[in-house]
């Protein structure tokens, strides 16, 4: 590499991007005018862009830092993976439309809104915005260090990783921060188009210096015939009662279909978080989600992840120098400037996940957390001061964290998607099932939280720290913790429904109900249907990333004289997982045009006029919670300083 590829165009093309950003915020600044528009962009938000934003955040440049050094690390073990594409549009399949029109009805903007409306819950609430923290802080500050440790390696240390984080967030700060919601919409399109050329261009640099797709596959079928490697290329069993990772529980052994189907569930939770969510609400239009999730989600980002990505990630599992960081240093080598250019492209990915986190992050804070119960006369002028000085306040806080608790980062990052998988309760008993009771949902939720912190590092670590041993350790039969977690919910939410007033709603709830019952009820030919989506929708789920997925080992596989014979000329599991992208887009198709559930509706929704209540005043209240909340904050600190001292040396 030479001095010039290290001073001049990675920089360059820097400021060129930071100028795009800048100008995009000017825009989105001069068009919100009022304060209401900061958070909700006016609910104005064209459907296209909702949908292309959407796609990219769900997809990101995560897939790349991600899933295709997954490929590289454990080969295709994992191909629930692949058909991440059609995983992601599921959840807003179900979800999207309906919310949209709770939030229209009843002039809300979040997912936290929506739980305080139907569920008149201040736990689920708190759920919500603990969810997008640990998006905000966690699962993007993790990418954000793995960009800037990037940044460090294609600057050959000119730029410290230290020095890029503190402009990545400077950078995340300006365009969440300082534009809001129509901001990351505008600018989301950009980042999107970028990540999507940034993916495309370095498969196609890692399947060239492969020789070819014929080529890579001969060296995958060489490297299947090496002794201890076929196990790259099968899913290890149905299920393996082991302790989990950490209590005797070997890595090999967490790549079973229970471990694929679990964490297929996990990725489920990121289109039902209130990152996501936000996008939704702010859109103009419902009529765009069956497009959106269909062809844009399912289709063209879930055809980049079978493809792409999972040729980026086996072109470095036959050759380790043509891993990501392999392939970034080739080409920083032979042309710097197009590295720079896929460079920006996947850390544009990263930044708008990262942007959108933090901003819903912001938000919840301060809507729903310190306005109604600190200070519910705060303005709205003074909400978006107080939203922009805290997410300032996360991104430093996220920065920090990334150079100087790395491990405690990469905790708080797996805890991000099967949280948030736990969300999807309340939000089928606001959608779907209205026999949810709101204890139940609340309860369900305590539950699962709980059951994923007990499955992941961060819980039995806390618990071993004050002598709680736990006998098992993390994924304890191979399954992930978004799946122990769910468990945990749905037998809190079967039970407590079965024991509660399911007919104790508030007025809010119960309008809500009339509206899925008259405006939004279903055709009666969707209706027939029912029992046919139930039935596709179950057989897809076991055969592509549930036990079924055992069969995809030796589908494509015949026995010749010198060994094991490719059919389709690739890894079976592979040619099983496109197949699996392929049905599965027919699936979601089907679930969002026949059955209605995303399908266009053209009906004018009223806003709702709640009964006058009078008003108390809780002005004394909210100063004393201030107050214990301070104190509180005050003595952890304390006690977190002392236990550092005493333990910590």
């Amino acid at each position: 590499m030479t001095g010039m590829a290290y001073s001049v165009w990675l920089p360059l093309f820097a400021l060129f991007y930071v100028a795009v950003m800048l100008y995009w915020v000017r825009v989105a600044a001069s068009e919100t005018g009022a304060d209401d528009g900061f958070f909700s962009a006016g609910h104005a938000l064209a459907p296209w862009i909702t949908a292309l934003v959407i796609g990219g955040a769900s997809m990101s440049s995560w897939f790349v830092l991600g899933g295709s050094q997954q490929i590289v690390a454990q080969g295709f073990q994992m191909p629930a993976l692949i058909v991440g594409g059609v995983l992601l549009a599921l959840p807003g399949t179900l979800f999207f439309k309906r919310l949209w029109f709770v939030a229209e009805r009843m002039r809300v903007s979040s997912q936290a809104d929506i739980f305080r409306v139907y569920y008149g819950s201040p736990f689920l609430v708190t759920a919500s915005v603990t969810v997008a923290l640990l998006f905000a802080i966690g699962f993007c500050g993790l990418q954000i260090r793995a960009i800037s440790d990037l940044t460090e390696l294609m600057t050959g240390g000119a730029v410290s990783r230290f020095t890029a984080s503190v402009v990545l967030g400077f950078v995340l700060f300006a365009g969440a921060g300082i534009g809001g919601m129509r901001a990351i919409g505008y600018f989301g399109v950009v980042q999107t188009v970028l990540a999507f050329a940034g993916i495309v261009a370095l498969s196609g640099f890692a399947l060239i210096w492969s020789g070819g797709f014929a080529a890579l596959n001969a060296g995958l079928l060489q490297l299947s015939a090496i002794e201890g490697s076929a196990g790259l290329f099968t899913v290890n069993g149905v299920i393996h009662f082991t302790s989990g990772l950490g209590r005797g529980g070997e890595l090999a052994d967490a790549n079973t279909a229970l471990a694929n189907l679990s964490f297929a569930f996990a990725l489920m939770g990121f289109q039902a978080s209130p990152l996501i969510i936000k996008l939704v609400l702010s859109t103009r239009s419902p009529n765009g989600i069956a497009a959106g999730q269909t062809w844009v989600t399912a289709g063209f980002f879930g055809a980049v992840i079978a493809f792409c990505i999972a040729l980026t990630g086996a072109a470095g599992l036959v050759d380790r120098d043509l891993a990501l960081d392999g392939l970034l240093s080739a080409l920083q080598t032979g042309s710097p400037w197009f590295a720079a250019w896929i460079f920006i492209g996947i850390a544009a990915g990263v930044q708008l996940l990262a942007g959108l986190a933090l901003f819903v992050a912001g938000e919840g804070l301060v809507r729903h957390i310190y306005r109604p119960y600190f200070n519910s006369r705060l303005s709205k002028h003074g909400a978006v001061t107080l939203t922009r000085i805290i997410i300032a306040v996360l991104a430093a806080v996220a920065m920090l964290m990334e150079n100087l608790a790395p491990v405690a980062l990469s905790a708080l990052s797996a805890l991000a998607l099967p949280m948030a998988f736990q969300l999807w309760t309340p939000l089928l008993g606001v959608t779907w099932l209205s026999w949810i009771t709101r204890p139940a949902a609340a309860a369900g939720v305590g539950f699962g939280l709980a059951g994923v912190l007990l499955t992941e590092p961060l819980g039995y670590q806390v618990l071993s720290f004050f002598g709680l041993e736990l006998p098992w350790g993390r994924w304890p039969w191979t399954i992930h913790s978004a799946l122990w977690g769910m468990a945990a919910n749905v037998a809190a939410v079967l039970i407590i429904s079965a024991i509660t007033n399911r007919n104790a709603l508030g007025t809010e709830a119960r309008e809500i109900r009339r509206l899925f019952s008259g405006l939004l009820s279903t055709s009666g030919k969707a209706q027939k249907l029912r029992s046919t989506a139930w039935s596709v929708t179950l057989a897809w789920f076991f055969l592509a990333v549930g036990p079924g997925l055992i069969f995809g080992n030796s589908a494509f596989v015949a026995t010749g004289e010198s060994g094991p014979i490719w059919l389709l000329g690739m890894p079976s599991l592979w040619a099983w997982s496109l197949a699996a992208w392929v049905s599965g887009l027919g699936l979601i198709w089907f679930l969002s045009y026949k059955m209605e559930m995303a399908s266009p509706l053209h009906v004018t929704i009223p806003p709702y006029e709640p009964p006058l209540r009078l008003k108390k005043d809780t002005s004394a209240e909210e100063q004393e919670r201030l107050r214990v909340l301070i104190l509180t904050g005050a003595v952890g600190f304390a006690l977190a300083v002392l236990i550092a001292f005493s333990f910590g040396g």
